[in-house]
């Protein structure tokens, strides 16, 4: 329906543009790397904690809530919990793309920063080796299959639901993003052009979301929808917890109640929205 495409579009739009903001909003509020390291950015890690609690409950509450119904609907026939073990697998998977091919590319380039292989990938972004490409995988493929579980929606219910949960997170992923950067000491121009990249990868999803619903049956868009929820839903609890809370409380840091109460409140936050849509 077009009115239904203009809409995807312009939700497209905003996306693209939460992202952007989100990611370089560190650099304005956060100061220097030396700060950093003198465990500063107290303001950056409680947005942080709270961009964590938005992320998990988006996976729990939405996406994997809608996913459990959905398989009900379109699978009647089957007695298995496929959304909790789709969601299980690709949780998996994220770890093993963010956690052992970075290591891998190590043993491969000789690179050992002593660290996180996130981190190591970060810091060889920042001096132009081939590590932003894996970078971009690590860090962006869990929006582009949040953008294909919001495309591939057919009811304007489901549209609503995953629009709102990815609008109420990507600002804060975008923003988590941009502050493990900007603690490395990645100057804004070098992150600028990896902040738009993640942010345009959510939109991407979208729009392939869209490209296959269009040349699908009805009976194909609904499985499209449900499947998609269930490996969205994976990915935002990895994100959610090992990414982005993880990070906040080990090592340990001061604050932790105050990151606690961020991370709660988010989580709070984004649970209530379930209320309205």
């Amino acid at each position: 329906m077009p009115d239904d495409l203009w809409f995807k579009l312009g939700s497209v739009a905003v996306i693209l543009a939460m992202g952007v903001l989100g990611g370089l909003l560190p650099w304005r509020l956060g100061g220097g790397k030396a700060e950093a390291a003198e465990g500063g950015f107290d303001l950056l890690s409680l947005g942080n904690c709270f961009a964590g609690g938005v992320i998990i409950a988006a996976g729990f509450v939405h996406l994997l809530g809608d996913a459990a119904g959905g398989f009900a609907d379109a699978y009647p026939d089957v007695d298995f919990p496929w959304p909790f073990a789709i969601a299980a697998a690709s949780f998996i998977a994220i770890l093993g793309i963010e956690r052992v091919a970075p290591r891998l590319a190590e043993q491969v380039d000789g690179l050992d920063h002593g660290g996180d292989p996130e981190a190591t990938v970060i810091s060889a972004a920042a001096s132009g080796a081939a590590f932003p490409y894996l970078l971009l995988l690590t860090l962006s493929i869990h929006s582009v299959i949040a953008g294909l579980a919001l495309g591939t929606q057919g009811s304007a219910s489901g549209f609503t639901i995953i629009l709102v949960a990815i609008l109420a997170h990507k600002g804060s992923a975008a923003f988590a993003l941009g502050v493990s950067m900007h603690r490395t000491g990645i100057p804004r121009p070098r992150a600028v052009p990896l902040i738009l990249a993640f942010a345009a990868m959510t939109p991407l999803g979208v729009l392939l979301g869209v490209l296959l619903t269009a040349f699908a049956t009805s009976d194909a868009e609904a499985r499209f929808e449900v499947w998609f929820d269930a490996i969205a839903a994976g990915t935002f609890l990895y994100i959610g917890a090992l990414d982005i809370i993880r990070e906040e409380f080990i090592p340990a840091r001061h604050g932790r109640r105050r990151r606690f109460l961020a991370a709660g409140t988010g989580l709070l936050v984004m649970t209530l929205v379930a209320i309205w849509t």
